[in-house]
């Protein structure tokens, strides 16, 4: 049978797109530990499958206070035109934005509102975060279209979060013409401003050389790395697909780190809700790294457990100590043998690279781009705390793609779970210039109209290619070498 696993703790918002004046938008935060196993099941479409536990969905990862200007605007685009600002809604505007589609974005906005969002859509797409976010500041302001305000608004919450900006994520600007309904969309995310508001600054302190440490992979097949917290030891779950590093109640308390306050912040499992407190991790160690004053949330010891009847997974479950999120993993120039049991860090350097050469990008969460004969350009979630790829039934919907049936059950934590029925046999897709073959790739969904569109998971099944290296400064992401894996043919 074949294993799955899927990791995640994070805050995520779902949107659906405006319809003329009306907007339908939830807000979800989302925390979990999923994990499964191929088995005979009844199917059932449900688009919460994971991605309301393991949190897919356009999360908002803090990051390095300093922000990182990756690239310039791409030159291949034309200055955006003069437009007048009345209010038109856009199928084809909205639709480009849910799905990636920056040129689109742009050649569609018919108002000044949407010519400004397109552009800060554009600066944080080229990894100039804070020019975005000065960007979407001035756009949610406006007052001539309330959707595109809401939307600046909430994208600005995302940037201020990516850069750990507490304070002014806390005392976050509201358009004074917002409704009640509106202005509730980004109170959750100020809630974690104010919870954060307090925390001293990290700093972090790379030696001289690249450091390389042994690489655990667990039971289910996510990769592992053993720290130090304030002087004590614990095997934590390195998890881009999770958007803050989380411990566990038992291991805050074995190692002495505290609530920053007692303010909770609720948080969505695939079971229900459950509470969470910020915290700081005083001294966090990769060997040699130093991360001082790390922020981190502290969740009970009881929703990180693994139990399910999953294959390798023992009776008594799986007990994790905490995981390693993105916006720790995105500070760090990354490699990960799987094969070798290795994972080399190093201090990440701005290099000159082509608009070409980057395929791993920041918009809400990380995506990397997926480039398919039968459905073109796609871009997946990038998750290592995923054992496999998935594909969102989305992208059947619109691309001429074979699947069969193939119930899967898929199990989380609290002895939850869910089920799907399909997979996709074959797809033949491209990573990085690294031509790939990827067979029985479970569907779910179909997801549609997220705040950003994610077309699938990229998990950790990609290391059976090769190294994975993982460099988030530069906006790259690769497999192996060249020539390492099997040449695709459709």
């Amino acid at each position: 049978m074949r294993q799955t696993c899927i990791g995640a703790i994070e805050s995520s918002l779902y949107t659906r797109l405006p319809h003329l004046r009306a907007r339908v938008w939830t807000l979800v935060l989302p925390v979990g530990l999923l994990c499964g196993q191929a088995k005979s099941a009844s199917a059932a479409n449900d688009p919460t499958l994971k991605w309301q536990l393991a949190a897919r969905e356009t999360k908002l990862q803090p990051g390095p206070s300093k922000a990182v200007v990756r690239h310039a605007v791409p030159e291949s685009l034309p200055p955006l035109p003069a437009l007048p600002s009345a209010p038109l809604y856009s199928e084809t505007f909205w639709t480009a934005f849910a799905d990636q589609d920056i040129s689109t974005l742009r050649q569609a906005a018919q108002t000044e509102p949407e010519a400004g969002f397109a552009e800060a859509m554009t600066l944080l797409a080229a990894g100039n975060v804070e020019s975005a976010e000065a960007a979407f500041l001035a756009v949610s302001r406006q007052q001539n279209d309330f959707n595109v305000a809401v939307a600046a608004q909430v994208m600005l919450a995302t940037t201020l979060r990516y850069q750990r900006k507490w304070t002014e994520l806390r005392d976050l600007p509201l358009n004074s013409k917002l409704g009640p309904d509106d202005r509730n969309i980004t109170s959750d995310l100020e809630s974690w401003g104010k919870a954060f508001a307090g925390a001293e600054r990290e700093v972090t302190t790379f030696p001289d050389k690249s450091v390389s440490l042994p690489l655990k992979i667990s039971s289910v097949g996510t990769p592992m790395i053993r720290v130090r917290l304030n002087g004590k030891e614990y095997d934590f779950w390195l998890d881009t697909g999770a958007s803050i590093t989380v411990v566990s109640s038992a291991v805050a308390k074995d190692a002495k780190i505290t609530a920053l306050s007692p303010d909770v912040l609720n948080v969505h499992t695939f079971a229900g809700s459950a509470p969470v407190k910020a915290a700081v991790l005083q001294r966090l160690e990769f060997g040699p790294i130093v991360l001082a004053n790390s922020p981190a949330v502290i969740i009970d010891e009881s929703l990180m457990y693994l139990r399910s009847s999953a294959e390798g997974v023992p009776q008594r479950g799986i007990r994790v100590d905490g995981i390693i999120g993105w916006d720790t993993i995105r500070q760090f120039d990354l490699t990960m043998d799987y094969l070798k049991g290795s994972i080399t860090l190093s201090r990440p350097e701005l290099r000159s690279m082509t608009e070409s050469q980057q395929n791993l990008s920041w918009l809400g969460r990380p995506f990397v781009e997926v480039r398919s004969k039968t459905a073109g350009k796609l871009h997946f979630t990038l998750d290592t705390g995923s054992q496999v790829t998935f594909l969102n039934a989305a992208v059947l919907e619109r691309t001429p793609m074979t699947t069969r049936s193939s119930d899967n059950r898929v199990f989380g934590i609290a002895k939850t779970g869910r089920q799907t029925s399909r997979v996709v046999p074959f797809m033949a897709v491209e990573v990085g210039g690294q031509s790939l073959k990827l067979h029985d790739v479970i569907v779910y969904g179909p997801v549609h109209s997220g705040l950003i569109n994610s077309d699938g998971i990229l998990g950790s099944d990609m290391a059976r290619y090769g190294t994975i290296h993982i460099d988030a400064t530069n906006g790259v992401f690769t497999i192996g070498e060249s020539g390492d894996a099997d040449d695709a043919t459709e």
